[in-house]
């Protein structure tokens, strides 16, 4: 049910699909079909959570075990590029049905790996891998860098994860360290000016 219903979901796209369209294509009888399923929501919600949540697990796992800001960085998107190229369709299907997917699941499916990363991202901060600063906002960056170059592995001809995760981490590990140079420039402003305070009569 599940095959045949990502099928339909990547073809035809989530608000043209209908439930007996999944059914027509599994070949069960519809009382089957409702056995497991009651409606088209939580049957889109099955096909999506399987795979999403692995892959949450997987890349919690990664930013759990690092001890610098490269091996944080680098290896959650080398998890999430490396599991896009093995499998394309399953990313392009989140991209046919994006509003649907936003729309529907905002807490679920797109919710729970934006919590993880910002947890994540919390516990590196308090461990001292990561400078202090806006979990929110660099949450909503980490995500958007890997969405969209999700977008581009998922349709290239010959995928690159090493070197897509690579780029990526360079980009966004250079970003994390000008938080810290810029803070440590700050302290020393402060310092010097309470010191040039105490030098005046």
């Amino acid at each position: 049910i599940l095959e045949a219903a990502r099928k339909c979901f990547l073809k035809q796209g989530y608000d043209a699909v209908t439930v007996r369209d999944v059914i027509r294509m599994t070949g069960l009888a519809a009382g089957t079909f409702y056995n497991y399923f009651p409606d088209k929501d939580t049957l889109f919600r099955a096909v999506l959570e399987t795979r999403m949540n692995d892959l949450n697990a997987a890349m919690h796992a990664v930013r759990g075990e690092a001890y610098t800001i490269d091996s944080f960085i680098h290896g959650a998107f080398l998890t999430l590029f490396t599991r896009i190229a093995e499998d394309p369709g399953f990313f392009r299907l989140i991209l046919r049905n994006e509003h649907a997917v936003r729309t529907l699941f905002q807490d679920s499916v797109v919710g729970i790996p934006m919590r993880a990363l910002k947890a994540d991202l919390g516990d590196a901060i308090e461990r001292g891998i990561f400078p202090p600063m806006d979990i929110d906002l660099m949450t909503s960056a980490f995500f958007g860098v890997g969405f969209e170059i999700g977008r581009t592995l998922s349709v290239a001809r010959r995928p690159d994860p090493e070197a897509a995760a690579a780029f990526a981490a360079r980009l966004m590990t250079a970003g994390v360290q000008a938080f810290g140079i810029q803070q440590g420039s700050s302290a020393r402003r402060k310092k010097g000016e309470v010191a040039i305070r105490g030098s005046l009569p």
